[in-house]
């Protein structure tokens, strides 16, 4: 039998006795533990204007992917919003902004492609 008070995580351990979190785990940033919200929205804000720009832009060589991108654009940056509006909780609002804002990434940066190759073919 393993005594608990003698294990580093132990349920009865002081404060400070507990290891300190390790600053380089990507679950202990400063960004996901607390912070306001604007700190996931405003990049977020940027990437979606300067992605609706581009795809204004490859209007000249397209129109349906284009759309879809803007409004793949608009639709995320507004879940984001909802996201930052949905919880209290620092930590949870944090991840799940940081959740969509890497959708809204990837999913502008994939239409992207999709327009580079039907337009290469």
């Amino acid at each position: 039998m393993v005594d608990k008070r003698n294990e580093p995580h132990g349920p009865e351990q002081m404060p400070d006795r507990h290891p300190r979190p390790d600053p380089t785990d990507l679950t202990n940033q400063a960004s996901f533990r607390h912070g306001s919200a604007s700190r996931w929205l405003v990049p977020a804000g940027v990437l979606a204007a300067v992605a609706i720009v581009l795809y204004v832009l490859a209007f000249q060589l397209q129109t349906a992917l284009p759309a879809v991108g803007i409004i793949f654009a608009v639709v995320g940056w507004a879940m984001m919003v909802v996201a930052a509006r949905s919880s209290a909780d620092a930590p949870v609002r944090n991840r799940r902004l940081a959740f969509a804002m890497g959708i809204l990434a990837v999913g502008s940066l994939a239409i992207f492609v999709l327009i580079y190759i039907t337009e290469t073919l």
